[in-house]
């Protein structure tokens, strides 16, 4: 018997790369109950993804794109709300400065790739359900289109690695909840990247999954929820993410390290005012 039951008794994509990412910060969010306020970056992700659903969801029906002003100002009004609602942290990112870069690459996202596109599903949603298992895997997929590509959304600064890409768990479960709803496979699966750097550029990255992908990352997520009901949520400490600036629960998770990180800083910053003396 495990010390833990899951806690929603389903895994999505979000909690199990968290999981991945960091234990630790799972058991913060989804174990605790811990929330922490979203970074200004994930409020512009966010808040691009509403607009481009937006303007599918209609396209379903009418064929036909709305104009570029009503998706920008939708979006902008998304992601006033969000920034009210949810208090996000910015960094060197300024709100306005991740608003213009939003409504930009959005301007050049509906007149390149948009007009192309004629949408099938839009966030679909999916529920994987196991026979020997006490849990299930739900998600949803941005968009399907009449020709059974499957496509996810980013926006970002810069373009990911093709390895990366091919990597990425999130599409792995997303052709498997495909899979499991139509019983076929997707024509394509690929990766749409709005990228918000000073000239904005939309770029398309196909992927491929192969049945052993999915059946690694089954094994993948039978470890994880193993680890979650023996509450073994260890720290990553060695995670690029294990920082004051990625994990917004460094402060609660390794409060020893603050307090040096800030000895550090105040002394290398007394060793620079007496070299300038």
């Amino acid at each position: 018997m495990g010390k833990y039951n899951l806690p929603k008794q389903w895994l999505s994509h979000t909690q199990i790369n968290m999981f991945l990412r960091c234990p630790k910060q799972y058991e913060f969010r989804y174990v605790n109950g811990i929330r922490i306020p979203p970074s200004g970056v994930l409020v512009l992700g966010g808040a691009g993804h509403s607009a481009i659903a937006y303007n599918y969801k209609q396209k379903i029906q009418t064929h036909q794109d709305l104009k570029i002003n009503e998706v920008t100002e939708f979006f902008a009004e998304e992601f006033d709300r969000k920034v009210k609602e949810e208090e996000p942290i910015f960094d060197e990112d300024r709100p306005k400065d991740l608003k213009d870069n939003g409504i930009k690459v959005l301007k050049k996202y509906q007149n390149d790739k948009a007009k192309i596109i004629q949408p099938k599903e839009v966030e679909k949603e999916f529920a994987i359900d196991f026979t020997n298992v006490d849990y299930f895997i739900k998600g949803f997929i941005d968009l399907i289109t009449v020709n059974e590509e499957l496509v996810d959304h980013k926006i970002s600064k810069k373009s990911p690695s093709q390895s990366n890409i091919d990597d990425d768990l999130q599409m792995t479960v997303y052709k498997l909840g495909y899979n499991y709803t139509y019983n076929k496979d997707p024509i394509e699966l690929r990766y749409d990247y709005l990228i918000t750097s000073k000239n904005p550029k939309i770029k398309s990255y196909p992927t491929f999954r192969t049945n052993e992908d999915i059946d690694e990352y089954l094994v993948i997520v039978g470890q994880i929820v193993e680890y979650i009901k023996r509450g073994d949520f260890y720290k990553n400490t060695q995670s690029y993410n294990c920082s004051q600036k990625y994990c917004g629960y460094y402060e609660k998770c390794r409060p020893h390290k603050i307090n040096k990180f800030y000895d550090f800083v105040k002394e290398v910053s007394d060793d620079k005012t007496r070299i300038k003396k």
